[in-house]
């Protein structure tokens, strides 16, 4: 899953708007379109300025339900 589509996923999961994201984040309503549109590509710094706004931490935002179902092999 790719930044943008993860973005849209989270915010949606929380009920927030792009407008009402980007006003808690402190950045504009465009950047959070252009993140979710995958238009651009945040930065490390730029994500977690984003990210503060819904609060969840970089290490959240990339952990996926699909790392938690990869079983390490017992030898």
């Amino acid at each position: 899953m790719d930044v943008g589509q993860r973005l849209r996923e989270v915010r949606k999961k929380t009920g927030i708007s792009q407008r009402e994201l980007a006003k808690r984040a402190g950045v504009t309503n465009s950047t959070i379109s252009m993140i979710e549109k995958n238009s651009v590509s945040p930065s490390v710094s730029s994500l977690k300025k984003v990210l503060s706004g819904l609060p969840m931490s970089l290490m959240e935002f990339f952990d996926s339900e699909d790392s938690a179902k990869v079983e390490t092999p017992v030898v």
